[in-house]
């Protein structure tokens, strides 16, 4: 698969979980992501990253092309750019407008990670927010991607229908409102999950960037921020102590077929 990226972005913060409703839960954690520039470029590129990171190669800290996209296996001729225009097109919405795109993703640490959620951003010439692409990924290896398109005609918060199954807590129905931006060294991103109107489910990330180099790496490594699979991990620990409340199980479907959906403008009152 050709593949070339720009710039790589390091950031530091917070992820906050909390669940609503009769038996409550709530936990947080500090971790550290990464903001890719992709480039729609087959020519080979050479550049300067810190020495404990690498794309598609083992290290330290690492981002392998090869934990997204999903259907990019059946099409090894397609890179990342090219697969989410092609997502932005079948949105209905202007794919050519679309000038630089950007991923915010967990990196691989000694080769071991997991990314539940991977948005990317796609801007304009003008460095404007078009469009952004939530790829969702479950434990159970499936995968969906919930595109949100015209951002700045159809507000920043957009409602996309459930369509991935994601916890064995809840059931496949609702919906969710969705939300990420970049703001100056800053990236927010909300999910909100409703069902019957009521919210019953909250996560969103506090993230802010900090100087890419060897000495936050190690860091970040020493103090636990980065672990080889700490976000899996903890995602199978939150779930025994969800299972100790006694939460309901729902029963885990077939696989979804339909592997994208795309957002609705959310009405104003």
């Amino acid at each position: 698969m050709i593949l070339n990226t720009g710039s790589v972005k390091f950031y530091n913060g917070f992820i906050y979980h909390s669940r609503k409703g009769d038996k409550e839960h709530f936990f947080k954690n500090k971790m550290n992501a990464i903001f890719i520039e992709l480039n729609n470029d087959k020519s080979e590129k050479k550049y300067k990253y810190p020495t404990l990171f690498s794309i598609n190669k083992f290290n330290l800290l690492a981002w392998h092309s090869s934990s997204h996209g999903g259907q990019l296996k059946c099409s090894e001729n397609r890179n990342l750019y090219q697969f989410i225009l092609h997502l932005i097109q079948k949105s209905g919405a202007q794919e050519n407008k679309v000038h630089k795109i950007k991923l915010l993703t967990f990196p691989k640490v000694l080769g071991w990670g997991f990314n539940p959620l991977s948005i990317y951003f796609c801007y304009d010439s003008k460095r404007s927010l078009l469009h952004s692409v939530f790829e969702v990924r479950n434990t159970f290896g499936d995968i969906h991607h919930y595109v949100l398109n015209n951002i700045n005609k159809n507000n920043k918060v957009q409602k996309t229908l459930k369509k991935l199954f994601v916890s064995p807590f809840y059931p496949q129905k609702g919906y969710y409102y969705l939300y990420a931006n970049e703001l100056n060294d800053k990236i927010l991103t909300s999910v909100d999950y409703i069902i019957n109107k009521k919210k019953v489910f909250s996560a969103s990330m506090d993230l802010k960037e900090i100087k890419f180099d060897n000495f936050n790496i190690l860091r970040a490594f020493v103090k636990l921020y980065l672990f080889p699979g700490k976000i899996w991990i903890n995602i199978h620990l939150q779930a025994f102590f969800l299972w100790l409340k006694k939460i309901k199980l729902y029963k885990i479907p077939s696989s979804q077929k339909i592997k994208h959906s795309f957002g609705i403008k959310i009405k104003k009152k």
